[in-house]
């Protein structure tokens, strides 16, 4: 895992975090490794035993005014302990004034410290939000993510087997491009999957015999989106009669990726079906199934109950 700098952290302007660094900038390309932060509060107070050093040190107006109540000695003891204990690196919300000493040590230590004008509980929300989505777990995926009724739709399949094509159709019936070819996963919080575009290919597609295309540009900014949830994989491949294909749909195949399984749809290839529309009722279904509509499990119902009542009489 690669993490993010402090320098990253500090450059931010997407979430607002409003950070200026007031002391320790050759730190300042120490690195974060966990999206989640520490509020100092017991630790302030030399409970060291609770301090988590890979985290990001926050300090709010409890923590620097207790600070501030301290005699120097005891004030200088405490700083001290946290330096020593080689912090990522510490913020202080509020645009408080920080003790000079606190300046002095961690400008010695080589650790970065911070400074916002926001108030603890919103910095809080916004720095958590940014280091969940810079260090979510995150993989890339060769297919097309699209958005269709709402539904994330990961289409995939070997090179050249139509999924490209396949969406274009899908666009021109309404629904939205995320990305083409390069889908980037993150996985944020336990059990969501987000898929988004690399910068370079937002909005493009390839299609064979045309080339790269601007969908946005083709059909306007309704027609593409930066990022969206995955809820369904659909796999596309070569039809072969060989190959047993899922008829009645009682059998529900997963795709695994990143460690959470989606629902899987298989669809077979062949000359002059129209896959587009197939992948259209695969996310109709899927809808349906949420909400507690299973087709399959209901006619299976009824045939068990057409079969009893038979074999009563």
């Amino acid at each position: 895992m690669k993490g993010i700098t402090v320098q990253e952290l500090k450059d931010d302007t997407l979430y607002g975090l409003g950070l200026e660094v007031i002391s320790g900038h050759r730190g300042l390309s120490r690195r974060i490794y966990n999206h989640r932060i520490q509020k100092l509060g017991l630790v302030i107070a030399g409970n060291m035993v609770y301090l988590h050093p890979h985290r990001v040190q926050i300090l709010g107006n409890i923590e620097i005014s207790y600070l501030r109540s301290l005699a120097e000695e005891e004030k200088k003891r405490i700083i001290g302990e946290l330096c020593r204990n080689d912090v990522v690196c510490f913020i202080v919300a509020r645009n408080l004034k920080v003790p000079d000493y606190f300046l002095t040590k961690t400008e010695e230590e080589g650790i970065p410290l911070l400074r916002t004008k926001l108030v603890t509980s919103v910095f809080i929300e916004r720095i958590t939000k940014f280091l969940e989505e810079r260090l979510a777990p995150a993989t890339t995926v060769h297919g097309v993510l699209l958005d269709i009724f709402g539904v994330g739709a990961l289409i995939m399949g070997r090179p050249g087997i139509g999924k490209s094509e396949n969406a274009l159709e899908l666009i021109m019936r309404g629904h939205r491009l995320v990305v083409d070819d390069a889908v980037c996963v993150k996985k944020m919080g336990a059990i969501d999957l987000y898929g988004e575009s690399p910068e370079m290919i937002k909005s493009l597609l390839e299609v064979r015999g045309i080339g790269i295309v601007d969908i946005g540009q083709l059909f306007g900014v309704s027609a593409v989106r930066d990022k969206k949830r995955i809820e369904l994989a659909i796999e596309l491949f070569d039809w072969d009669s060989n190959v047993e294909c899922e008829r009645i749909g009682l059998r529900e195949e997963k795709y695994t990726l990143l460690g959470l399984d989606l629902p899987l749809v298989r669809i077979p290839v062949s000359s002059g079906k129209n896959v587009s529309a197939i992948i259209e009722l695969a996310c109709r279904n899927h809808i349906l199934k949420t909400h507690g509509v299973n087709t399959a499990a209901e006619l299976e119902k009824k045939m068990f109950r057409s079969m009893e009542g038979d074999s009563a009489s």
